[in-house]
């Protein structure tokens, strides 16, 4: 049975998100990388759980769990429509099990009472703005990469907050540290401008 209530709770957020957001981007760089990590780490767990380790890290988890899952292609169609916004071609192969995976209703959490929800991490690193991309053995987004590393390597990682207070401290504290950066150089700019000018003609 599909839960389609959850579906549409899903289609609801994904519209609502920052696609096209680059500001939002630049202010949520570190944050979404903490929300990269997690996703990593948590579709980690689900695939050594699930007996497909070799799959990891990008795989339909949904379809793992039940083969027989339905993959109805109107729920892409429609978030692209009601958004207004092409998903890229990494989003474009996991929103689908996305979806596919709230078609699952609480299935998975009665099965793994204690494992946390897959996708939640990639759910709001999308609500803080942009998409990510594929590189050479990462995750690729404005601003930021974040390595695949192997299995085991995530799988021994300690879970990461995701609560919204935790996110909002990280960018703050980025957008401090860019700031001070950039305080410093223009300080040093200006001490070697200041020693040039005091330099004796030659």
């Amino acid at each position: 049975m599909t839960d389609t209530a959850a579906c549409e709770r899903l289609l609801a957020r994904l519209v609502e998100a920052g696609w096209d957001d680059e500001d939002a981007e630049d202010r949520h760089a570190a944050s979404r990388g903490q929300l990269a990590v997690e996703y990593l780490r948590r579709m980690a767990v689900w695939a050594d759980t699930l007996g497909v380790p070799a799959q990891w890290p990008f795989f339909d988890l949904a379809v793992v769990f039940d083969r027989a899952v339905e993959t109805d292609p109107v729920w892409v169609q429609r978030l692209e429509s009601e958004s207004g916004h092409e998903l890229w071609e990494m989003s474009r192969k996991i929103v689908p099990d996305m979806f596919r995976w709230a078609a699952l209703g609480d299935r998975p959490r009665q099965r793994f009472p204690d494992l946390d929800d897959p996708y939640e991490p990639l759910i709001q690193l999308f609500e803080r703005g942009g998409e990510i991309w594929p590189g050479h053995g990462s995750i690729e987004f404005y601003l930021g990469s974040v390595p695949y590393r192997g299995i085991a390597d995530r799988l021994s990682q300690p879970p990461l907050p995701i609560d919204p207070a935790t996110l909002d401290a990280l960018d703050e504290a980025y957008r401090i540290k860019a700031e001070e950066s950039v305080a410093e150089a223009a300080a040093r700019r200006a001490q070697r401008a200041a020693e040039q000018t005091q330099r004796p003609p030659k």
